[in-house]
């Protein structure tokens, strides 16, 4: 991922409308976990991901993939994690990082399915990248 495309991923979409996040969470099937649990499954998705391009396994890549692509939203509405300050900011990342995450887990799964590693691992240094961009940006936001 370009030096670009991290920093334009680091501002939050200006013209979201407010409903949106709830209508991405309303899309998922909701899980009895918490964001961070949820955080933790869609980390082991990656090193799983990431497992599966050494191995040249596209199962096992697809799979994790598919985990990514396919998350459950947690049992409480995500921007409730951060002070009232930035919930409007963080609902916005979450619906800018939902769209890298999908297009790169999607990406990963073509990729492996027609043995192209090196494009497979390309768009697993992006999601990676996404991630812990991400996870820099508001970790340290989130309430105790």
């Amino acid at each position: 991922m370009t030096l670009a495309l991290a920093c334009s991923l680091a501002v939050p979409l200006a013209q979201a409308e407010e409903g949106d996040a709830d209508q991405l969470v309303a899309s998922k099937r909701q899980a009895d976990m918490t964001y961070r649990q949820l955080m933790e499954v869609m980390g082991a998705s990656l090193a799983m991901i990431q497992e599966g391009i050494v191995r040249e396994n596209a199962e096992l890549t697809k799979t994790a993939a598919d985990m990514i692509l396919k998350h459950p939203a947690p049992n409480h509405k995500p921007w409730t994690i951060m002070t009232d300050a930035d919930q409007a900011a963080f609902k916005q990342s979450l619906l800018s990082y939902d769209k890298v995450l999908d297009s790169e887990a999607t990406r990963i799964t073509e990729a492996a399915a027609a043995g192209d590693w090196l494009g497979a691992s390309q768009s697993a240094y992006a999601l990676t990248n996404a991630c812990i961009t991400c996870h820099v940006m508001w970790k340290n936001k989130a309430k105790p």
